[in-house]
């Protein structure tokens, strides 16, 4: 790596004003100040090979017309420079990039790229600096019509249409009662002052939007003294200094105004309470769906406080916590969490209760007074403390795992300075960690405790569903614009009907730029594949890769559950949601929850059931991972393995409590689920094991969940009929028969990680091969090709799921052809004419399919349309080669996602697990470089074939489904209380 420059070292007109160290990164970060721009530049510097560069901006939230939010579309529009329709797709789709946005949130904005290309990187930075410096959104109104909001009138007779990205977007989030939980929070802890404006609220404000705001809001904000620029990773940032300096920098000279003073409001001391209503569908509940937020202001918190009290929450949120102990002592027996808010200019401490009702806010508050009492007094079990700290060490130690490095660093670093000015946030966070650690008399504990018992200033909200309110403000807002056609004269609605002509003809240009490419060329081979070693050790089959991770390992156990009947295997959700959450002969539920965060980090169940190809691992499956310190490995395996054979199911009382806290969870009808519903629906048509995880974690299996709860209550001989069932569970999955374990670690301790493993699984009973069990193929459920699903929701998520898995005559090479009719087909067609929020083409190689998408997309049956007519379109596509190497960038950046050391040797290992190739697969991805103009034709040809076998799932608002579903094959309405 470059040697780094000394304090007070001036380079390129940049001079060194700090020096220093972040551990748990590998890092050296360097803080120069641009004298003539007034920009501060941090840089990062350690051997990760994805660069990161971010540009920030302090951006006060002066109201809730979401004017930054707005501002963020507009400014990566276009530009002088780089004259586009939209230059931020532009470099999205055309560009070797891993990471790519720009992000809004309540006190800075931020534009970050990453990229394992320092030339790519380059090109990209001069992009969005241009975009900065002269925005085209400025001077041409038609670039806010299309982002913000435009009125849209077609004849005199009407209808008049509100349209617009931003507010399309925003008003997806309607019946968000957690955000609607947030925004009432803050009006009432911060009442009447700019700290309290939220973003994202521009749809209950669109009679106030107006250009002239973007325009005020880009002069007051967009300076560079008002402005951070970060750069990560392994770069020779001598050159991007120069460029910065030479190209940028040095063109602007600074305004002198930072924005830092107009986070400085003072807080009006007391406590405030307030009981808000949040929007919801008819049909969506009311009783037991609450938000209840107890919140504390923390405004006069140093820095390092700032930090103790995010560790102090981070304990307090522990299901052995004081504060929970309490909470179901009295009753409430909730999903609850506390954390440290730092999304507002000032910072305030939350504890917030799911799922209740208004009569329990006195009994919420009390448990948390009660707890903050204790804890000033006593401080906090030894135990929970050690776990906590522990599991804080731990994620640390595995931070260099996260891909994206380069942005999620510099995000956290940008809330911190847009607040403080200060960029030293983990070291300070080191430091203060260090402390809180060794003060073994929990002296800082204690005193945050007694802070927290006293506030100055803090707040109880509870925010209530409301059923039929959001009908109502559609309602509203359908009469607004029905008022404002009626108000209009002749000749204002002949202007809006020119004016909207006009801007659907400018919309409809194709203008785009491709200045920024690299030479597809110089693209990297693909990785070879990691070593592992793969040993059968009796009926165990054991995978091993050397990690150079430190101290630290990944592991995975894959157990058979073949011999789960069918209608036994609706109770293994159930299964899963009891662990840690009933005593064990050995453990207590507290003692487990201590452990877990001890041992068991990162944990997670999850179901497969490999296709035939997987030979041997051709059954029901169900996974553990977790993420562990190797030198706990022997104990945690023992806890885990005691965790899931030992539950006591005959405690009926207990599997009462958790199911009511938990329940809601599982409901699939929130309008928050509708994206991840699309993808798994539309990935179980072609997938069996998809297809299997769905209906084990399906609408009807809550409703199962629902029915078992009203027995448990009703019916005491179905308790023990239950506790049946769920041992017979812990047993059959508790075999050794078809058992794999994986681990990556260092290679010094891997042999005796797995010769632990193998003593311990050991241990377990292994069943005979002969059982007369159903194949389970044979009641894995059927889907329709054409589904659609009806939640609680404003808009639509479409998926269309493209299978090319084992196909002979798909090609890497045809993957930048579904860059590019996705870039200059679907998103045209369906973002910019249709109003989505966004639309476009993934794919997974491994996985072996591609995915068509929109998101917050008004449409139903045009979606459909233009989704299927994507193959026939690619056909007539007009594409240059200097557009096709863009696409071959995109799809190889695409293709090559970064991964952590340890997570890239589990991924080698489980695709060998079930016979998949890796070296096939860099096939295909070396084979996207060899895309040319010539294969278009076959690559449309094919592409419209696996078009027409597709599955297409809509997740949904009912009434725009029910309008056209004829479209569809079968339409399903989720409710949480019937099908």
């Amino acid at each position: 790596m470059a040697s780094l420059p000394r304090l007070g070292e001036t380079i390129s007109g940049f001079t060194v004003t700090e020096l220093g160290t972040i551990h748990m990164l590998g890092a050296r970060t360097v803080l120069f100040n641009h004298e003539s721009s007034g920009a501060q530049l941090l840089y990062i510097q350690n051997d990760d090979r994805e660069l990161g560069f971010n540009l920030i901006y302090r951006t006060p939230q002066m109201d809730e017309r979401d004017n930054s939010h707005i501002l963020e579309h507009l400014i990566l529009s276009s530009c002088k420079k780089y004259p586009s329709r939209d230059i931020f797709f532009d470099m999205d789709s055309k560009s070797y990039t891993t990471f790519m946005n720009g992000l809004t949130d309540n006190t800075f904005t931020c534009y970050p790229v990453c990229s394992q290309s320092q030339e790519q990187l380059l090109k990209l930075m001069d992009v969005f600096l241009c975009c900065m410096e002269e925005p085209d959104a400025l001077k041409d109104k038609n670039f806010y019509l299309r982002e913000a909001i435009r009125y849209e009138l077609s004849s005199v007779n009407g209808p008049l249409t509100m349209q617009g990205t931003v507010l399309s977007e925003d008003w997806g989030h309607l019946t968000d009662i957690l955000e609607n939980a947030d925004s009432a929070m803050s009006h009432t802890l911060y009442e009447g002052s700019r700290t309290a404006n939220l973003l994202g609220r521009a749809h209950l404000h669109y009679r106030e939007l107006s250009y002239e705001q973007a325009r005020e809001t880009f002069e007051r904000c967009y300076s560079y003294s008002n402005c951070l620029i970060t750069l990560y990773g392994n770069m020779d940032y001598g050159a991007i200094l120069n460029f910065l300096d030479r190209e940028h920098l040095s063109r602007a000279a600074s305004k002198g105004r930072s924005l830092l003073g107009e986070f400085e409001e003072p807080v009006k001391p007391g406590f405030r309470t307030c009981t808000a209503q949040s929007p919801a569908y008819h049909g969506s509940p009311s009783e037991h769906a609450s938000v209840m937020d107890y919140g504390i202001d923390l405004s006069g918190c140093t820095k390092e406080e700032l930090i103790y009290w995010d560790l102090f929450a981070d304990i307090l949120d522990n299901d052995t916590s004081p504060w929970h102990r309490y909470a179901r002592e009295m009753g409430l027996n909730h999903v609850m969490e506390v954390y440290l808010d730092i999304l507002l200019p000032h910072p305030s401490l939350k504890f917030r209760l799911r799922n209740g009702d208004s009569c329990l806010k006195e009994a919420f508050l009390g448990s948390i007074r009660k707890a903050l009492k204790d804890i000033c007094r006593d401080g906090l079990s030894p135990k929970l403390y050690r776990a906590s700290m522990k599991e804080n060490r731990l994620t640390d130690s595995l931070t260099r795992e996260a891909p994206h490095l380069g942005f999620n660093l510099s995000e956290e670093i940008g809330r911190y300075w847009s607040t403080t000015g200060r960029t030293d946030y983990f070291q300070l966070y080191e430091e203060a960690f260090r402390r809180f650690e060794e003060d073994s008399d929990q002296a800082i504990i204690k005193k945050l405790a007694a802070t927290a018992l006293h506030p100055r200033a803090s707040a109880l909200v509870v925010t209530q569903p409301v059923p039929g309110l959001a009908e109502q403000l559609e309602e509203e807002k359908e009469q607004y614009l029905n008022e404002k056609l009626a108000s209009m004269t002749a000749a204002e609605q002949k202007q809006l009907i020119e004016e909207t002509a006009a801007f659907h003809d400018w919309n409809s240009r194709q203008r785009s730029n491709m200045d920024f490419l690299i030479r597809p060329q110089e693209l990297p081979e693909p990785a070879k594949p990691c070593s592992f070693t793969k040993r059968q050790r009796g009926t165990i089959t054991c995978y091993t890769s050397p990690s150079p991770s430190r101290g630290v390992g990944s592991y995975q156990l894959y157990f058979d559950i073949s011999r789960i009947g069918k209608d036994d295997l609706n109770y293994l959700t159930l299964y899963q949601m009891l662990l840690t959450e009933l005593d064990t002969k050995r453990f207590t539920v507290e003692q487990q929850k201590n452990l877990e965060q001890e041992y068991l980090h990162d944990c997670t169940f999850d179901e497969l059931y490999p296709a035939g190809k997987a030979g041997p691992q051709n059954h029901p499956m169900m996974s553990v991972f977790w993420f562990g310190l190797t030198e706990d490995f022997e104990a945690g395996l023992d806890f885990l393995l005691d965790v899931m054979g030992g539950g006591d199911y005959s405690d009926t009382d207990t599997i009462i409590q958790v199911l009511e806290k938990y329940l809601p969870d599982y409901d699939q009808s929130k309008g928050d689920n509708a994206s991840a519903l699309a993808f798994s629906l539309s990935e179980g048509y072609t997938r069996q094991e998809c297809r299997f995880r769905n209906m084990l974690n399906s609408q009807e299996n809550y409703y199962f969940l629902k029915d078992v709860l009203k027995r448990l209550k009703e019916d005491p001989d179905f308790g023990t009929m239950a506790a049946s069932k769920l041992k017979t569970i812990s047993h059959t999955i508790l075999n050794r028969r078809s058992l794999v374990f994986l681990a990556a670690a260092s290679p010094d301790v891997l042999g005796n990680l797995e010769q632990a493993a193998v003593d311990i699984l050991g241990r377990l009973p292994v069943f005979k091969e002969d059982h007369d069990s159903l194949a389970p193929a044979i009641w894995i459920p059927d889907q329709k090709q054409r589904l659609a699903v009806c939640v609680e929701a404003s808009c639509q998520e479409t998926r269309l799921m493209g299978d090319f898995y084992e196909n002979p005559g798909f090609k890497g090479r045809y993957l930048p052809f579904l860059m590019a009719v996705a870039d200059k087909y679907l998103k045209p067609a369906i973002r910019y004419q249709g109003g989505a929020y966004d639309s476009g083409i993934d794919f997974y190689i491994p996985a072996g399919y591609f995915s068509l998408w929109s998101t917050a997309d008004p449409e139903v049956r045009s979606t459909q349309k233009l989704f299927l007519a994507t193959g026939a379109q690619l056909m007539e596509l007009p594409l240059t080669r200097g557009e096709l190497d863009g696409y071959i960038l995109n799809a190889y950046a695409q293709a090559l996602p970064p991964s952590g050391t340890l997570s890239t040797r589990m991924r080698h290992m489980r695709r060998d697990m079930v016979n998949m190739d890796s070296c096939k697969i860099n096939e295909m991805i070396s084979d996207i470089r060899n895309a040319d103009l010539c294969h278009q034709q076959e690559a449309a040809r094919i592409i419209d074939e696996i078009l027409g076998r597709s599955a297409i799932v809509t997740v949904g608002n009912e009434k725009c489904i029910m309008k056209d579903k004829d479209v569809f094959d079968q339409v399903l309405i989720y409710h949480t209380d019937y099908a």
